[in-house]
């Protein structure tokens, strides 16, 4: 939708210009009396002037020129020319200035070369007039004096508007060029307020990702430490089956710990610094969890994992592996099959499917659980523009998620596990 402010302000630029246009030809069409041969002037004071046809086609001329006015802002060059032709050719030199102004505000850097140019045509403009008879009739005849301007007093005259139509130009330029470098200042303070509240902000998250570190460290830390030293120990004095058992809940918490340690780093360094899992993690993962006794029907085909970007490559591992875990606890004693393919072309498609062991709903979870894994799984899938659907069908629990391929970007690692 056109911002109402924007049109105002090209309805009004419109105007202006049209106004330009309108009051230049005008006093350009009454100023070709300064060009010889351009009016006929009655001899006697306040005597009617009569344009020639040489001077119909001076005032055709400015016309054209000044109808340059509206492409001012864009290409003021063309102004700029256009007006120092009608200059040169002896007509007047307002085109001229309006030229200046706009060029040096479309470009500031060349401020020195346009002034030293306006002032030298408007020079000869005005010499031109000082010392010759023929040239400059246009002054007195405003002024409804005489045709004759032979006088000191007219030569007088055309310096000092010289010099105040150039003094005005120069204070134009000026308080434009203010305007700019305040309407600069502007943007770079508003730049660098946005950056301070974005730094702030991100202070402020990640003074709370600190405390999450501390949390999750000082809480499951101890209690995870605690759970595979007894399993040890358990696995010391137990018999095979059952030291063999001690030993899985040993190698379990200590692989809890590790990957614990990586978020605990995740959230100290900040999302994108750490190692996140990747998906060449996956084949261990079904590994550790057929060691716990699991019984896994898997079928994992993953084509250019190095090309996958860091995002894509965590989020399929983490997928699989909260998949797992929801199957797990909820039937443990059920075949659990897995399905991973990816590949550039196709991206990623993950099934992991369960049988419902009570009555075809859902069993009570084994172990405790929030709840936000199915949660998790979905928010990692929309973050990728890919779909998860998640649910009970026909007697099994399935998750099935598909992802869009993301490209790893040039200079950056997927981590590994």
């Amino acid at each position: 939708m056109t911002n109402p402010t924007s049109i105002r302000r090209r309805i009004t630029r419109r105007g202006w210009s049209v106004l330009l246009v309108v009051l230049g030809s005008l006093f350009d069409l009454c100023a070709v009396v300064n060009v010889p041969g351009g009016a006929a002037l009655a001899a006697q004071h306040g005597g009617e002037v009569t344009i020639t046809g040489f001077g119909a086609v001076l005032g055709l001329l400015s016309f054209v020129a000044w109808m340059s006015v509206p492409w001012r802002r864009r290409h003021p060059l063309v102004v700029l020319i256009a007006g120092g032709v009608i200059a040169l050719i002896g007509i007047s030199y307002l085109l001229l200035l309006v030229g200046a102004v706009s060029t040096i505000r479309r470009h500031p850097d060349r401020l020195r070369p346009v002034s030293a140019g306006v002032i030298a045509v408007v020079a000869i403009f005005v010499i031109r007039e000082t010392v010759t008879p023929w040239w400059g009739a246009a002054l007195p005849w405003f002024a409804a004096s005489s045709a004759d301007r032979s006088g000191i007093g007219w030569a007088i005259a055309s310096v000092v508007l010289a010099v105040a139509s150039l003094t005005v130009t120069g204070a134009v330029v000026l308080s434009s060029r203010a305007q700019q470098r305040a309407a600069l200042s502007r943007g770079i303070a508003d730049a660098e307020r946005e950056r301070a509240d974005v730094l702030g902000e991100e202070m402020v998250r990640q003074a709370e990702r600190e405390r999450i570190a501390r949390d999750m460290h000082d809480a499951l830390a101890h209690r995870l430490s605690v759970v595979s030293l007894h399993a040890g120990a358990l696995e010391m004095v137990a018999g095979d089956d059952a030291g063999g058992m001690a030993r899985t809940v040993r190698e379990q918490a200590h692989a809890a710990l590790d990957d614990m340690r990586g978020l605990i780093g995740d959230l100290r360094t900040g999302p994108g610094q750490a190692s996140p899992s990747t998906m060449r993690a996956i084949g261990p993962l079904l590994a550790e969890t057929r060691a716990a006794g699991a019984v896994i029907a898997s079928y994992v085909l993953i084509e250019s994992p190095e090309r996958a970007g860091a995002q894509f490559d965590s989020a399929v591992h983490r997928i699989v592996q909260e998949s797992l875990t929801n199957a797990l606890k909820h039937a443990a004693s059920a075949p659990i099959d897995v399905h991973v393919q990816v590949d550039p072309s196709g991206g990623a498609r993950i099934r992991v499917v369960n049988p419902l062991v009570d009555g075809g709903r859902a069993a009570a979870p084994v172990v405790p659980g929030g709840g936000h894994g199915v949660l998790g799984i979905r928010e990692r899938a929309a973050a990728l523009g890919g779909t998860a659907w998640i649910g009970p069908y026909e007697g099994s629990f399935i998750v099935d998620v598909t992802l869009p391929w993301q490209e790893r970007v040039a200079g950056s690692s997927s981590g590994a596990n």
